[in-house]
């Protein structure tokens, strides 16, 4: 298993934790900053949305959406 793959696995279980449901995720590129994507549901909604991230590094990828949620674990906002 690749470092990236520990990584990843981990972005995922934090999203869960924030109450994202994580479909699929795609990675590639090496080193800290990877490109991704994601397709993701939000709980208590039956539509799954992909998002892409370009360059980005899998600690901000997390901290997109902790930035979208509220105390109360609703999304507020994603692109």
């Amino acid at each position: 298993m690749k470092h990236n793959d520990l990584e990843i696995n981990r972005l995922i279980e934090r999203l869960e934790n924030l109450g994202i449901l994580v479909d699929k995720i795609e990675s590639s590129g090496f080193g800290s900053m990877l490109n991704f994507e994601m397709s993701y549901q939000i709980p208590d909604q039956n539509i799954s949305s992909i998002i892409n991230f370009r360059r980005f590094d899998i600690q901000d990828v997390y901290l997109y959406f902790k930035d979208t949620i509220d105390q109360k674990g609703t999304i507020l906002f994603v692109e």
